[in-house]
């Protein structure tokens, strides 16, 4: 728990850096699947998520989200993940985007009399795409490795996203 706390202020410090210059942002949902890949576990969460996005320079945009896998065959699980994106223009407001992020992450196992759960750290790296529609609304489409010691999963995400 001190390294998550100890890698979240490191990224709160260096990103104030990139905060003090001028750039849009945007607060958005997420919805998708994240199917566990783990050995002999065949759990697929539905994913709501919700997403505050900072685009640091033309090319460089952070992105807070917390996403929550609702429950499947008795596990659900939630993240709060700091990821960057390199935004690629590739055609007339439509972009690609490599990811990477760090992050925390909770799986709750449960049943009709039992129940616990377990912190974790997460990492994820990946590949999005993003079309603005206006100057103001954009949807995009994610897909993930996500990192979560016993619990690796590949999320798969729709979103949209409000500029402002």
């Amino acid at each position: 728990m001190k390294r998550i706390l100890l890698s979240a202020a490191v990224l709160a410090l260096g990103g104030s850096a990139a905060f003090a210059a001028t750039g849009d942002m945007g607060i958005g949902i997420n919805l998708g699947a994240a199917p566990c890949i783990e050995k002999h576990s065949s759990v697929t969460n539905f994913i709501l998520g919700a997403k505050f996005q900072y685009q640091a320079t033309s090319l460089i945009r952070l992105q807070a989200d917390v996403d929550f896998g609702f429950r499947d065959k008795s596990v659900s699980s939630f993240t709060a993940m700091a990821n960057v994106h390199f935004m690629i223009p590739c055609a007339d407001r439509f972009y690609l985007y490599p990811l990477a992020g760090l992050g925390y992450g909770n799986v709750k196992f449960s049943g009709s009399d039992w129940s616990y759960s377990k912190d974790k750290f997460a990492f994820n790296i990946g590949l999005g795409a993003e079309y603005e529609i206006t100057s103001n609304f954009a949807a995009n489409f994610e897909f993930k490795y996500q990192y979560m010691k016993d619990f690796n999963r590949l999320p798969i995400l729709a979103g949209l996203t409000y500029k402002f």
